[in-house]
């Protein structure tokens, strides 16, 4: 697979940036050149390209404020929402430089540098389009990868506190680069805008302590706020978003004070991972792999280690697991919940209709799929093939059933 994203500006075609992820060679300028001037060609003629299939992928043009064009190309079989991908970039370009900034192309060069801050984000989101990517911090584009643990309440708390400290309202702490525990006023934000957040504290290459500007692309896309990160222990990191006070000095005695107490709920924490699900819930050995969603939150769970012992021999790889359950997700499962459709634009008769379905599955020689919908939790399961239909809903039930009331689960 391969994945390309390229931004331009549109009126003069200068590009502003390219990323990539794959086999892929570095793209051309001319090649630049030539895709930018396809759609200023059906522009000139009143007309829009949405867009283009070409062998083995396809192509898509997405224009924001009339001033940056962004073209996405996937090839290889890669199954990928790629307007979804490409809307998630641009929350990245405001969320590091602002909505203005991109709306008026004054100094495209200096664009060009400040949107450098925002390159190992992007590259995070094109490196989750890959199942062979280790490790992948966001496995669906619209959704918060997430750990379940019985720590996370009592996390919560210390969280509410040190937020308090540092005059901040909104505090995440992530291990491995998934969210394990929010402050209270964290689901203020647009989940999209929780992302970001998410993706910055991993994105920080073990930097201790780092004081970063960020621009929140729904709730203040114009007005920056401070974005602080420390990192507690190996792969751990809590960031608070707060005011110009306290200093960073300050923060660092802040953290100190709040945290040191708690070192070994952090690591008991840290234990959970990668199976991602508190020990008290256990897996049948059928279950090779489990995607579990909270649609109200946009927060989800991913384990492809539900049997330790177990993994060995069994013929799929890790990756491969990845790969199935999320394509199940995007192209059958995620009609259970049509609260997650990106575009919201689902008729009324349409919307109505989907919201019946409450289950969907997949058969075939080597694995099954079963999704199941149960109030806010939406549940995919990968079975091994041998596994009766009739037994594989049964599972499901009984698992979706667990979920709802496991003490142990705090989302």
């Amino acid at each position: 697979m391969s994945a390309i994203v390229i931004a331009v500006a549109t009126e003069s075609g200068v590009p502003i940036f390219s990323r990539k992820r794959g086999n892929n060679e570095n793209i051309q300028f001319s090649t630049i050149a030539s895709l930018h001037g396809i759609n200023m060609f059906s522009k000139c003629h009143n007309l829009s390209v949405i867009n283009s299939q070409v062998e083995n992928g396809s192509i898509l043009w997405k224009e924001y404020y009339k001033s940056v064009t962004l073209i996405g190309i996937v090839t290889g079989g890669l199954e990928c929402d790629l307007e979804l991908l490409l809307a998630c970039i641009h929350d990245v370009m405001v969320f590091c430089v602002g909505k203005k900034e991109l709306e008026n192309l004054k100094n495209i060069d200096q664009l060009k540098r400040d949107l450098r801050q925002c390159y190992p984000i992007l590259d995070y989101l094109l490196e989750s389009l890959d199942p062979n990517s280790v490790p992948s911090m966001t496995l669906v584009l619209d959704l918060t990868q997430s750990i379940l643990c019985s720590q996370a309440q009592h996390l919560q708390q210390v969280l509410d506190t040190y937020a308090e400290r540092v005059t901040g309202r909104w505090a995440c702490l992530s291990i491995h680069g998934h969210l394990v525990a929010t402050s209270s006023d964290f689901y203020e934000l647009d989940p999209r805008e929780s992302r970001l957040l998410l993706l910055l504290a991993a994105a920080q290459d073990g930097a201790p302590l780092r004081d970063t500007l960020v621009y929140l692309p729904y709730m203040s896309p114009d007005v920056a706020f401070r974005a602080v990160t420390c990192k507690l222990l190996a792969d751990v990191y809590v960031l608070v978003v707060c005011g110009a006070t306290p200093a960073l000095s300050q923060i660092d005695e802040i953290v100190l004070q709040c945290w040191e107490g708690y070192a070994q709920i952090i690591k008991e924490a840290k234990l959970v991972h990668p199976r991602n699900f508190p020990g008290s819930i256990t897996f049948e050995p059928c279950v090779l792999g489990i995607l579990l969603i909270n649609i109200n939150r946009r927060r989800c769970v991913f384990s492809r280690h539900l049997q330790l012992s177990n993994q060995k021999g069994r013929g799929m790889s890790g990756s491969h697991r990845m790969d199935i359950l999320r394509t199940f997700y995007v192209t059958s499962a995620r009609d259970l919940a049509p609260e997650l459709n990106f575009r919201e634009i689902l008729d009324k008769d349409s919307d109505e209709s989907l919201g019946k379905i409450t289950e969907t599955y997949w058969s075939s020689e080597y694995h099954k799929c079963h999704a199941q919908r149960s109030t806010n939790l939406l549940c995919c399961v990968l079975y091994a093939p041998t596994i009766p239909t009739h037994t594989m809903r049964l599972l499901t039930s009984q698992m979706l059933q667990e979920f709802l009331t496991n003490k142990d689960i705090h989302w």
